[in-house]
């Protein structure tokens, strides 16, 4: 085990897997082995209010109190849970289901888009350009890092089943979301990049660290096609509730 320096911190690396805080400290749940975690809360409430619907954990921080459900999915338990904005936020969401016994995570939400599309549009990354900060705590320095095979193949298959049309895509993770600037998005989009999120590589890293399998469902909300004119749309409030029922499909397939 060693730390592997650089001048430049971000990409210093510890191989130590253990450390002085870590996840599961407060608490001994026993989730189900496959969960969702979900970047909405109204569409969260809505499902528990009309679903039977069991609160098996309860993830405190100073923000506010995140809420681990069980539900049954084709007759299997899942569990699901809201995910915070941030690729930071939403891992440590992650460490604790990790903790928790939780193998198997699809992650739903929206993202912006690089490529012409219809609000709504449905991707599904098989790889995240790691331009954030969190997954170069879990993983050596790197410039992307390809999501787990299984989970596209059952976000794809329930997709297809369900006669959605999407796009499997390479995303681009950032958290500086007012730091996208003109040239930079223009970059990207030359490097490949249909869409932009927050999260994808940093939960990946995460995932690929402790050994569990990963992998997300994102729907387009604003675009930003025309670096002139950035396009909020909606920001795709109509499709949040939808990528939630793909999510929670898709991961009984996995």
């Amino acid at each position: 085990m060693a730390v592997l320096k650089n001048q430049i911190p971000i990409l210093e690396f510890d191989t130590e897997q253990s450390a002085v805080i870590m996840p599961g400290h407060h608490s001994d749940y026993n989730f189900p082995q496959k969960a969702v975690m979900l970047f909405m809360e109204p569409e969260i409430d809505d499902f528990v209010a009309q679903n039977k619907c069991e609160v098996v954990g309860k993830f405190v921080s100073v923000t506010k109190n995140f809420y681990v459900y069980k539900t049954q999915i084709n007759s299997m338990d899942i569990a699901f849970v809201q995910a915070p904005l941030g690729g930071a936020g939403a891992v440590q969401i992650m460490e604790q289901l990790i903790a928790g016994g939780v193998k198997e995570i699809i992650a739903a939400g929206c993202c912006g888009a690089l490529v012409e599309d219809t609000e709504g549009s449905f991707f599904v990354p098989t790889a995240a350009l790691r331009q954030e900060g969190t997954s170069y705590h879990y993983l050596p320095p790197s410039r992307e890092i390809e999501l787990d095979a299984a989970p596209i193949k059952a976000i794809c298959s329930v997709l297809e089943n369900a006669k959605i049309s999407y796009r499997s895509c390479k995303t681009w993770t950032t958290d500086g979301f007012y730091r996208e600037t003109k040239d930079m998005v223009r970059y990207r989009k030359s490097e490949g990049y249909a869409i932009v999120e927050m999260e994808c590589a940093s939960m990946a890293a995460c995932a690929k660290m402790r050994g569990i399998l990963f992998g997300q469902v994102l729907f387009t909300a604003d675009s930003l096609v025309n670096v002139d004119a950035h396009d909020i749309r909606n920001w795709g409030n109509n499709f949040f509730a939808a990528a939630m029922k793909i999510a929670m499909e898709a991961i009984t397939e996995v």
